[in-house]
């Protein structure tokens, strides 16, 4: 390997020659770099042949540019440079030729450079000098050329004990340095019985010691398994601590049986296998066990744990292989006990806990935005949620149940459901949300009228951490803080929140177009206070919710744009509840509460002289439950429950310029009691039979509300839900006594239950172990509908204050509301943080009032996406939703059509969470109408919004 100023050009052409030939576009830009690097080494030019060899080298690496590096080193008298390239060149495979070459580049660099020798016991460590934060200069053993004087040589080396030394170097000698690193172990220190049985660290490997032994271990997770003569083999789970001890007692049990062998396997190599509950390795294994019959558990991280019985045979193998596939969590809403999505009796969805951090949802209402059959209106007063086709303007959620871990959250006075920042601040204290379709009268009595959402939150943060901090600010002047202490062993816990947000929402809301342009007035402040304490069976919720917020659409006819039209709710409630399984067949569970709501609603009435007006709702009440679950046999099981509620107050007032006093209102109480046939009749067969009744003290009729839900699997990868049905709204206060002020409403004082009967089928196949394609059908007929109509005015009570023309009253329809709907969607979840999930819905509505088919979307779609980056450590989260008009033929943004597209990143940094979003990123436009007593025109929603998180666990 003869170099002279021809050399280059000699090695040019050994440079494709001495390797495959490449004729790509890389090789012509290597070829290229390395005739300009030739020209310029041929006029003395070294720098500037370096950068070219340089560049040919990361195009397309090869030895003899190598060479040529060195050779501009040594030219430009870098003699360090050169020596190190000439070095690396000897561990190459070269011709006799070129090593005798290099061999004499290097003897004639040695006098001009001082040398250190590097040598590791064992060998192969990366070998760094002065600072490791300027990367590896190889792996031993290895020859460094180093400007003289002192420096400190490092080795690193996975599973062995960080080594340095300082040497000193003189120009033309060479100095040799070998260093010995340790190895990192810990040690585990065994007894036990029998004496000298032998410990190995796989069934068939070397003895490493007899009990009683000190084996010194390297540090980690690994499976000791234990032999003696006469005794049954045992297996032992270690997690050996570096440079440090660990005490481990062995037991073998004499065999008095004979012994076979099961060979366990899976589908996530690494998953822990567990024999009658005792740690037995990790899979792929081999488990020795004495015959019978044994209960084998394999478990693995983001994916649900197999459980099944083997039979060991004598003397035989049994294989066995455990397919780990992820599931959500099991529900307890559908049958006020815990069942996974499949056994559920009714059409259920779970949103995990993976979810509500990856998507960054505030409320609860976000976080159904995108489930299937729901949808959502804000007029700026509330947020309201629309369930297949149904969501009368200003109905206050009345028609759906929302439960707080069980607990009911709408209140008695209106029979409102919360579901936004009028519920909690945010959901940092939310561990999943249940959502469960359809009537849900049965087990809860009324408001249970299109489906059940169960709001279930955590109980602790965790055994190591005590404290976890978050803190948010986000468009419109939005502002979150949130704290949380906990403390936790086996058999106690303690979780203490506090919780506020402020946000000065929108700048201008400009109401219809055209239309009023309100500036301001649409600012939101809440707080929440939480306590949640379990001591054993016993366990002690309590929670104070309160929200202010101002309401720029003048709805109920105030002045547009005035100041102080704003509505205030305080919910609060504390439950003791009492859970213990009374033997291996009987359950109890006894729970007692205390309730309060609070409502005040300020309106501004006049032309030139404002007119304040204030509507105002308090109650408080106590509620108590004793249910009783009884496992008749294996495949069969009955619930018995009592509820019993009585209403301490229930105080509503409408006061104004002229008027001021307590408005009639009449408490009730209730006794309620309900049971649940629960048959497997076969494998693939499960019957659910549920019937209730619920007596109210002011009330002449007597709900009776049955469910009956058939669960079948015709094949092994599908599954079939038929569900027939019915459920009962009991009218509230506010619709039987409110009238106000103005003499506009007056009030209904007499209403009869509204009730629904539902009639669907649910059809799901899985197309993969993590591909679920479901398809669903339902029909709905609504009687009794609570509405509030137009009268002519005057009437005994109402139309005597200003003569109006018309009068205000909530009556029930004689006519019953059909409704006609077909919900499909698509599952895969393979992992905690990898999600598909597309849906569509469509329903059709006949015989409803132009008001509720105005609120509704025909048409739904949604998709939401998440996925991992690298190691899970970060997700990105997308989801976008398309709703159709909701009122046919209204032009431009009016209509409701709206696609609305959501993007974040979220990630865990060690005790750190972030989370940074984007809401409706495409800043659709869109308007909603709603009822003309909530706005003087249609609500615009709001456009693109951000929001940006950070959580601290300590």
């Amino acid at each position: 390997m003869r170099v002279s100023l021809l050399g280059p050009w000699l090695l040019s052409l050994l440079l494709f020659t001495t390797g495959p030939a490449l004729a790509d576009n890389t090789a012509d830009e290597a070829d290229i770099a390395f005739e300009l690097g030739n020209d310029a080494y041929s006029h003395g030019n070294y720098t500037e042949a370096l950068r070219s060899y340089f560049t040919s080298y990361r195009l397309v690496p090869n030895r003899n540019v190598l060479f040529n590096i060195a050779r501009c080193f040594e030219a430009l008298g870098k003699f360090n440079e050169a020596y190190r390239y000439y070095n690396d060149l000897l561990v190459e495979d070269l011709p006799t030729e070129d090593a005798d070459e290099v061999s004499r580049s290097l003897e004639r660099l040695r006098p001009k450079v001082a040398l250190v020798r590097v040598t590791t016991n064992p060998k192969g460590a990366d070998v760094f000098v002065d600072r490791t934060d300027l990367g590896s200069r190889g792996r031993s053993p290895q020859t460094l050329a180093l400007t003289p004087g002192r420096h400190k040589v490092l080795v690193r080396k996975d599973g062995y004990r960080p080594t340095e030394s300082i040497v000193t170097v003189t120009k033309g000698r060479e100095v040799p340095l070998d260093l010995d690193m340790g190895l990192i172990t810990g040690i585990v220190e065994i007894t036990g019985t029998p004496e000298g049985a032998e410990l190995r660290d796989s069934p068939t490997g070397p003895v490493l010691g007899r009990i009683p032994a000190k084996l010194r271990l390297s540090p980690g997770q690994r499976v000791l398994h234990v032999r003696a003569p006469g005794h049954a083999p045992g297996q032992y789970v270690l997690d050996v601590p570096a440079e440090g001890t660990l005490p481990l007692s062995v037991t073998l049990s004499a065999q008095t049986r004979p012994s076979g062998r099961v060979v366990v396997t899976s589908n996530h190599d690494g998953a822990t296998v567990r024999v009658d509950g005792r740690p037995a390795g990790f899979t792929p294994t081999v488990v020795t066990l004495q015959e019978g019959e044994h209960v084998l558990e394999v478990e693995s991280r983001d994916v649900r744990p197999v459980r099944q019985k083997v039979t060991v045979i004598p003397d035989k193998e049994v294989r066995v292989h455990a397919t780990l596939r992820y599931e959500p969590p099991p529900v307890r809403a559908a049958s006020k006990s815990l069942l996974s999505v499949d056994e559920a009796p009714a059409s259920t969805t779970v949103l995990t806990p993976e979810e509500l951090r990856a998507f960054g949802w505030r409320t609860l209402a976000e976080a159904l935005a995108g489930v299937r059959g729901f949808f959502l209106t804000d007029d700026r007063t509330y947020t309201y949620l629309g369930v297949r086709g149904f969501s009368p303007p200003g109905d206050l959620n009345t028609r759906i149940l929302i439960l707080w871990d069980g607990h009911a959250m709408n209140d008695v006075w209106a029979g409102q459901g919360y579901a936004a920042h009028d519920l909690s601040v945010d959901l940092e204290e939310v561990e999943r949300i249940e959502v469960v379709r359809g009537p849900g009268s049965a087990l809860y009595g009324t408001g249970a009228f299109f489906g059940v959402i169960n709001v279930v939150p955590r109980e602790s943060l965790g055994l190591d951490r005590r404290l976890e901090i978050t803190g948010s600010v986000g468009a419109m002047g939005s502002t979150r803080v949130h704290a949380t202490t906990s403390w936790e062993d086996p058999d106690r816990s303690v979780l203490f929140s506090l919780a506020g947000m402020k946000a000065r929402g929108a700048d201008t809301t400009l109401l219809g177009n055209p239309g009023p342009i309100v500036t301001g007035l649409d600012g939101e402040q809440a707080g929440t206070g939480s306590l949640r304490v379990r001591l054993g069976h016993l366990s002690l919720v309590a929670q104070l919710h309160g929200r202010k917020k101002d309401v720029p659409t003048a709805p109920y006819g105030t002045v547009v744009g005035a100041q102080g039209t704003r509505v205030q709710d305080v919910r609060g409630f504390a439950e003791a509840k009492y859970e213990r399984a009374l033997s291996e067949r009987v359950s109890l569970s006894l729970r007692g509460a205390v309730d309060l709501s609070r409502y005040e609603g300020h309106w501004n009435y006049g032309d030139d002289t404002l007119q304040a007006n204030t509507d105002s709702g308090a109650a408080e009440w106590l509620t108590s439950e004793a249910r009783l679950l009884v496992g008749l046999f294996e495949t069969h099981r009955l619930t018995f429950g009592v509820e019993g509620q009585t209403q301490l107050r229930v105080a509503q007032k409408s006061v104004g310029p002229s008027v001021e006093g307590t408005l009639e209102t009449r408490r009730r109480s209730l006794l309620s009691v309900y049971a649940l046939d629960e048959w497997r009749l076969h494998p693939r067969l499960s019957l659910s039979l549920g019937l209730r009744v619920d007596k109210y003290t002011d009330l002449d009729s007597l709900p009776l509300t049955p469910r009956l839900a058939v669960i079948g699997r015709p094949y092994d990868k599908g599954l079939t839900k038929l569900v027939i049905g019915r459920a009962f709204r009991a009218p509230n206060v506010y619709e039987l006594f409110y009238q106000d002020n103005f003499l506009t409403q007056r009030p209904a004082e007499s209403l009869v239950p509204e009730t629904i009967t539902t009639f669907e089928v649910e059809h799901s196949h899985d197309l993969t172990n993590d591909l679920r394609l479901t398809v669903a059908g339902y029909h709905n007929r609504i009687s009794q509908l609570v509405t509030l109509i137009t009268e002519a005015a005057p009437t005994p009570r109402c139309g005597t204050q200003g003569s109006p023309t018309q009068c205000l009253v909530f009556t029930n329809n004689s006519g019953a509301t059909f409704a006609w709907g077909a919900e499909a969607g698509l599952h895969w979840q393979p992992g905690r943080w990898l999600l598909v999930d597309l849906s569509y819905s469509y329903v059709r509505l006949a015989n409803a009032a132009q008001e509720v088919v105005q609120a509704a979307p025909a048409h739904l779609a949604s998709g939401r996406f998440l996925l991992p980056v690298g190691n899970g450590d970060m997700r990105i989260a997308t989801q976008a939703t398309y709703q159709s008009a909701r009122v046919d033929g209204l032009p431009g943004a009016d209509s409701g059509e709206a696609l609305l597209l959501g993007f974040g990143v979220s990630g865990d940094y060690g005790r750190l969470r972030y989370f940074a979003g984007v809401n409706n990123l495409l800043d659709t436009r869109y308007a909603l109408l709603v009822s003309e007593d909530l706005s003087s025109g249609p609500v615009p929603q709001y456009g693109r919004t951000f929001n940006l998180q950070l959580t601290g666990s300590f």
